[in-house]
């Protein structure tokens, strides 16, 4: 009998477990990579991006980005449609051909960081390296919610795109409780409700793990057509390591050592083949989280 009662309150407990996380929301066509081919057979990527931002006045909305439409939707968190503003008017003659509306960030989308009025303005960067003659191009432009420019840089790019603070967090504290926000491969973002709550301390304790932790950014430009750039961070501990490159079947295509001397490492890609490839940051004692590097011929 006891061993009943036993096995009932495990399964009573694994019951409420999984109750915890409940798929609240599918949204279709979004947070997921997609590829496409020109009229001249090149391949041209874009990203269908999904999260979530809190604006100063309106608060907590998901955020879907399509780069190549170059629309930004918003929902609320009950998932009901907020607005769509578009930035059809950034500059678009830094990368070649139309990689323009699939090479670019958006960052810092806000309600009062640029000026003081309640529409929404978000930061619109692009950078290219042109391998033909070496010369790297960039742009960074504040867009306006009627999707004018308030301000354009042509010469000049940030390095370091993610703002960790809003934005590509897989889970989120909102007025409406903690959500994670998961791509499926169909193509679809999934939106769970979590019990518990992401905490300060939680938060915090990520922060100072990944500043002990090997680190390397996102390649830029992210896709290349013949070199790109990566920088990359060291434990205190730790003086020399390797970045590693790794094909889709796992095999290793490339690697280069590093140091303390610099923090960021030029390749070039001229030697592998067009296609998908994965790096990390390899030191003695630890590895780094994987990014991905998409070369294009």
């Amino acid at each position: 009998m006891q061993k009943l009662l036993f096995f009932l309150v495990i399964l009573l407990m694994s019951m409420q477990t999984h109750a915890q996380f409940t798929l609240e929301h599918i949204y279709d066509s979004t947070g997921y990579f997609q590829t496409s081919k020109d009229a001249m057979g090149n391949i041209r990527y874009g990203k269908q991006l999904f999260y979530l931002v809190n604006l100063e006045i309106d608060g907590d909305k998901y955020v879907q980005i399509n780069e190549s439409a170059q629309t930004i939707k918003f929902y609320n968190l009950n998932h009901t449609f907020w607005k769509t503003i578009s930035y059809s008017n950034v500059t678009t003659n830094i990368c070649p051909n139309s990689l323009d509306k699939t090479n670019n960030s958006i960052l810092y989308i806000s309600q009062s960081l640029f000026n003081t009025d309640a529409k929404i303005e978000f930061m619109y960067t692009c950078s290219w390296n042109y391998s033909a003659d070496t010369s790297w191009k960039a742009i960074t432009q504040i867009v306006n919610e009627d999707d004018s420019i308030l301000f354009t840089d042509t010469a000049a790019a940030p390095l370091v795109v993610p703002t960790w603070a809003n934005q590509y967090y897989p889970i989120y504290n909102t007025t409406n409780g903690t959500k994670m926000i998961l791509s499926n491969v169909t193509g679809k973002a999934e939106v769970y409700s979590l019990a518990g709550t992401l905490t300060d301390g939680i938060a915090e304790a990520n922060k100072k793990l990944m500043a002990m932790q090997s680190s390397v950014s996102n390649a830029y430009p992210n896709p290349n057509n013949g070199s790109a750039k990566i920088d990359y961070s060291l434990p205190p501990s730790i003086n020399e390591g390797e970045i590693v490159f790794y094909n889709l079947q796992g095999t290793e295509v490339k690697r280069f050592k590093v140091d303390r001397t610099f923090n960021t490492l030029l390749i070039s890609t001229k030697d592998i083949a067009a296609g998908t490839y994965y790096y990390q940051l390899q030191t003695a004692g630890e590895s780094s989280g994987g990014k991905k590097m998409v070369v294009i011929k």
